[in-house]
């Protein structure tokens, strides 16, 4: 089988078996790692949100809904890395439903860093700035709140790897292919 330099303008671009079934098992278990991941952190964000000392925060409504919605985007990115399996058939993957598994990973990826940017700017402060007026008033660092602060930050980095991981395998180097295919005749 010969492999051009560039890649086809068809609907299909094939790749090696061996290729096939290593894209396959990718995506399958971190897809199904990250959304598992991502569902877990949206249930951990509800109810720390609701029990740290930070819940009676008036701007407890904005961070827990930032923090949720970058967790939902980590378990949307899961789900959309398990449905990326379907593009991928015996020989070859579908080129579209490629370009348009990376758009929708994008969209998660970039909401995921606006969500967890959002989050920061109103929960970091209000945790570091309690107290000024009133020492009483004080919210005093616990691992709790350290944990919940770090929560929106995994989900994020978790999202961006599911990105580079689909554009990786849906849209190998044509070098890499080469050498998949040089490793598979002998």
């Amino acid at each position: 089988m010969t492999y051009s330099t560039a890649w086809p303008t068809e609907p299909y671009r094939r790749l090696p078996a061996g290729m096939i079934s290593t894209i396959r098992e990718i995506a399958t278990s971190l897809g199904a790692g990250t959304g598992a991941v991502g569902l877990v952190m949206v249930i951990v964000i509800q109810i720390a949100g609701r029990i740290l000392p930070t819940a009676s925060d008036g701007a407890n409504v904005v961070t827990m809904g930032m923090a949720t919605l970058t967790a939902g985007a980590s378990l949307l990115s899961g789900i959309v890395m398990l449905i990326s399996r379907t593009l991928v058939r015996t020989g070859y993957v579908d080129t579209k439903g490629a370009i348009l598994l990376r758009g929708f990973e994008a969209g998660l990826c970039a909401g995921a860093i606006f969500a967890m940017t959002v989050f920061l700017l109103f929960y970091v402060p209000g945790v570091a700035g309690s107290g000024r007026y009133n020492p009483q008033d004080r919210i005093e660092v616990t691992p709790g709140i350290v944990m919940y602060t770090l929560l929106p930050v995994l989900a994020m980095i978790l999202t961006v790897v599911n990105l580079v991981v689909a554009h990786r395998l849906l849209f190998p180097t044509v070098k890499k292919v080469q050498e998949h295919l040089a490793r598979e005749s002998g």
